[in-house]
């Protein structure tokens, strides 16, 4: 056999092989394979279903909890803070409601968060006081249609708003009103910042003392009056002659004299 010929069979049979090993490596799997298979994606599935179900069932850490806005940074880049004395607050209720303050005016809603990071709210009810120039109040509670996640880093939470429009920071709001101690004496005094629906400010200082019922004292523009305690659904309701002061947290409505200011503590 020449040399020439003895290579094309040698050639020939390499390719045979070879086409022998291909077709042997495309062969169908066998129906312990295919078991085995099974098997695996089912473990998968099952524990992709198990990390939802844990994921679902977590408890969001934002019921009962109230935050105070430390800055806004929009999408740009730019950064807003609070103008100087003004609160924004959030309070988390654990029955789903949500009660603003935003700077002179308060809003009341819904909220609704969703694992794990999921949050949104219904539309607010909020009053419609006119703020000094300058006021971030109009753009933080309509920013809250917006509102889609939330973070908590170092203690602070990070509230984001849809397409990257940019990001709310609150930081802890612990402050609480010292409830008066037994046996009827004096706290120290607090003072509220109130707004009326013009945008004027004004300061009203009270001091609470317990009993039965309790009372708080209120002097504002240099007049004072003294308003038993009331029964009240939510938060401390005192009323007096020609005074009204109810007082959640740090939030206060006080009608004096027929007209109605929003109030917040200052921390002082």
């Amino acid at each position: 056999m020449s040399g020439g010929r003895a290579m094309a069979v040698t050639l020939a049979g390499v390719l045979a092989l070879a086409a022998v090993g291909c077709r042997r490596e495309a062969k169908a799997p066998t129906l312990g394979e295919q078991v085995d298979e099974a098997k695996d994606r089912w473990a998968i599935d099952s524990a992709r279903m198990e990390a939802d179900r844990i994921a679902a069932a977590a408890p969001s850490d934002l019921p009962g909890t109230n935050w105070q806005l430390v800055q806004f940074q929009s999408g740009d880049g730019s950064i807003l803070t609070p103008e100087e004395a003004a609160i924004y607050t959030v309070e988390f209720g654990k029955d789903g409601k949500v009660s603003v303050v935003a700077g002179c005016n308060r809003g009341t809603g819904t909220w609704t968060s969703t694992p794990p990071s999921g949050l949104s709210f219904g539309p607010l009810a909020t009053t419609r006081a006119m703020c000094p120039p300058g006021s971030m109040s109009a753009r933080f509670l309509r920013d809250f249609e917006y509102m889609r996640s939330y973070v908590i880093v170092d203690g602070h939470l990070h509230v984001s708003l849809m397409a990257d429009g940019g990001i709310y920071e609150f930081a802890p709001d612990t402050y609480v009103v010292e409830k008066a101690p037994s046996g009827g004496a004096s706290v120290e005094p607090v003072v509220f910042l109130c707004t009326d629906s013009t945008g004027a400010r004004s300061r009203i200082v009270a001091t609470f003392a317990a009993g039965n019922p309790g009372k708080v004292t209120l002097k504002r523009k240099g007049k004072s009056v003294t308003a038993p305690q009331v029964r009240s659904a939510s938060g401390a309701k005192y009323e007096g002659p020609g005074v009204m002061f109810w007082n959640k947290g740090r939030d206060a409505t006080v009608t004096w004299q027929g007209a109605t200011v929003n109030c917040a503590l200052v921390i002082e």
